[in-house]
C-alpha cells in the first residue's frame, strides 16, 4: 500500500494543470457547502432561540389545555409548590407569568394585545426582553406604579411615546370588563415584529389585579435549561415530580411542531445541497479519470505484465482520487472557516429583507453557526460521492488486456 500511495501521489502531479482544476473544483464545492449549511443552521438556531425566549422557554408548565386555548380560566391554581420545586433543581431557571388577551388604547388608536404579567427579577433569567429595551427602562421590581413596556411597533401603531399613558382592558374571572391606565416606561424591539406588536409587559401583581387572579395563581411557568441539561429527560423528571391531571408540561418541540418540522427540513436541505454540488463535481472527476486511464493504457499494461494485480491498479486510482479530494476539502474548509469566523463577528446584514425575516422570528443580521454533526455527515457524503465517481474508471482500468494494453499507441 505504501508503494501504491507514493505512485498515486506522483501520478497526481504528472499533469498539474488538470489536478489543480480538480482540486479547485472540490475546494469551491466544499466552500459553498460549508458556507451554505452554516447560514442555514444559523437561521434555524435564531428561530429556535426566538421561540424559546419569547414563547415559553425550553419547557412550559401551564394548566391543562392552555396551549390550545390560552384563556384566563385555564391557570395554575397553586403556584407555590411548583415554584419551590423548580427553585431547588440545579440547572433550571424559571419565571411565572400571568397572561390574558386584552385591548390596549391610546388617545388616537386601539389594538388587540396579550398582557404578560411578569416578575421583573425572575424574568431576567429566562427572557431576552430586558436586553431588548431600546428606549426608556425596564419594569421596576416593586410594581408599585402601573408600569408597562410595549414593543416599538405597537408604540408606532398607537402613536405613543415613553412616559405617556395607555389604557388596558380585559375580561376578568367574573366575566366583567376590567380596565386601568398604565404609564409606558420602556419600549422594546425583538427579532420578531409580530411578537412586538402583540405583547405588553407589566408587573405580575398588577396583571393579577386586572384579571382577578389570586396571589398564588399564574397562567404559566417558563422554564429554561442550562446547556448540560437534556430537554426530554428534564421534562420527564418534571412530569414525575409535579405532574398532575390539572397541569400540562410541554417542551418547545411539542408546542411548536411547525418549527420542529422546519428544522428537519433544513437538515434535508443540507443533504440536497451536497447532492447538487457534488453530483456535478463527481461527473467532472469521473470524466478526468477516464482521460487519465486512457492516457496510461500502455503504462497500466506494463504494470500488469510486471505482476501488478487489477485490484492494485484500482486501489492506486482510488488513492489518487482520495489525495485530490483531501487537498480540495482542506483548501475549501480552511477558506470557509476563515470566512465564517469573520462573518460570525460582523454578521450578514440582511436589513433589506428585515420584515420578511422578522415574521420568521429571525433578526435582520444573521450569524453563521457550525453544527459539527451536520458538517461531519456532509463530509462523509462528499467522500462517498466523489469516490463512487471513480468506480467506473477504476473498474475500466482493471479490465485491460495486458497484450493489447502494452501495444497501445
Amino acid at each position: 500500500m505504501g508503494m501504491l500511495a507514493r505512485i498515486a501521489w506522483r501520478n497526481i502531479w504528472r499533469n498539474p494543470r488538470r489536478s489543480w482544476v480538480l482540486i479547485s473544483a472540490l475546494a469551491v464545492g466544499v466552500f459553498c457547502f460549508l458556507g451554505g449549511i452554516a447560514y442555514m443552521d444559523g437561521f434555524t438556531l435564531q428561530m429556535i432561540d426566538s421561540a424559546i425566549e419569547q414563547q415559553g422557554g425550553h419547557i412550559q408548565i401551564t394548566g391543562r389545555g392552555f396551549h390550545e386555548n390560552p384563556t384566563i380560566r385555564t391557570y395554575v391554581a397553586d403556584a407555590a409548590p411548583i415554584a419551590s420545586y423548580l427553585a431547588d433543581v440545579e440547572g433550571i431557571r424559571y419565571a411565572p407569568q400571568v397572561k390574558a388577551p386584552s385591548m390596549i388604547s391610546s388617545a388616537e388608536q386601539a389594538s388587540g394585545t396579550v398582557i404578560v404579567g411578569i416578575d421583573p427579577r425572575r424574568e431576567l433569567t429566562v427572557s431576552n426582553i430586558p436586553d431588548q429595551i431600546v428606549e426608556g427602562s425596564y419594569l421596576s421590581e416593586s410594581g408599585a406604579e402601573n408600569e408597562v413596556i410595549i414593543g416599538v411597533g405597537l408604540a408606532e401603531q398607537l402613536n405613543v411615546l415613553v412616559g405617556e399613558r395607555v389604557v388596558l382592558m380585559a375580561n376578568d374571572l367574573k366575566n366583567e370588563i376590567s380596565s386601568g391606565a398604565y404609564r409606558i416606561v420602556g419600549l422594546y424591539r425583538t427579532s420578531n415584529s409580530n411578537f412586538d406588536k402583540a405583547n405588553v409587559f407589566l408587573h405580575s401583581d398588577v396583571a393579577r389585579s386586572l384579571i382577578g387572579y389570586g396571589s398564588n395563581q399564574v397562567s404559566a411557568f417558563t422554564v429554561n435549561l442550562d446547556p448540560e441539561r437534556n430537554l426530554e429527560t428534564t421534562a420527564a423528571d418534571l412530569h414525575t415530580a409535579i405532574g398532575s391531571p390539572d397541569l400540562e408540561i410541554l417542551t418547545w418541540k411539542e408546542r411548536s411542531p411547525l418549527l420542529l418540522l422546519m428544522t428537519e427540513m433544513m437538515g434535508i436541505g443540507n443533504v440536497i445541497l451536497v447532492i447538487v454540488l457534488f453530483t456535478a463535481i463527481g461527473f467532472s472527476i469521473a470524466n478526468s479519470f477516464l482521460m487519465v486511464i486512457f492516457e496510461r493504457i500502455r503504462e497500466i499494461g506494463i504494470m500488469m505484465a510486471d505482476g501488478v494485480r487489477p485490484g492494485q491498479i484500482r486501489r492506486m486510482l482510488y488513492l489518487e482520487a482520495f489525495f485530490t479530494l483531501l487537498m480540495g476539502t482542506v483548501a475549501g474548509g480552511v477558506a470557509a472557516f476563515a470566512l465564517i469566523t469573520w462573518w460570525n463577528s460582523v454578521g450578514l446584514d440582511l436589513s433589506a429583507y428585515a420584515e420578511g425575516l422578522n415574521s420568521f422570528g429571525a433578526a435582520s443580521v444573521l450569524y453563521p453557526y457550525v453544527d459539527w454533526e451536520h458538517v461531519t455527515s456532509g463530509f462523509i457524503m462528499i467522500y462517498v460521492m466523489v469516490l463512487l465517481s471513480v468506480v467506473y474508471p477504476a473498474f475500466k482500468a482493471g479490465r485491460f488486456e495486458i497484450a493489447e494494453a502494452m501495444h497501445h499507441v
